[in-house]
């Protein structure tokens, strides 16, 4: 199932698969080691950023740029 990663639920684990946004949002992530293939976990999703964990590093995204990233998760919310 492909879902924004905002959408996901803590502690859920996705495979990104797309970035939607122009050049420098896509470079800008890419950056912070968010790339299609790569696997994240949301760990913490409230009022202010969304902090997910990409490649043992944990990160605070806007909730602009977590809108923009897809993912997917498996059927049981793992993948």
């Amino acid at each position: 199932m492909i879902k924004k990663l905002i959408e996901m639920n803590k502690g859920q684990k996705g495979r990104v698969v797309a970035i939607r946004g122009g050049r420098g949002k896509i470079l800008r992530l890419a950056e912070m080691g968010i790339t299609p293939g790569e696997e994240v976990i949301l760990l913490q999703k409230s009022l202010g950023p969304v902090i997910i964990k990409v490649k043992d590093t944990n990160l605070a995204l806007g909730k602009g740029l977590a809108e923009s990233i897809l993912v997917e998760v498996g059927e049981n919310g793992k993948n």
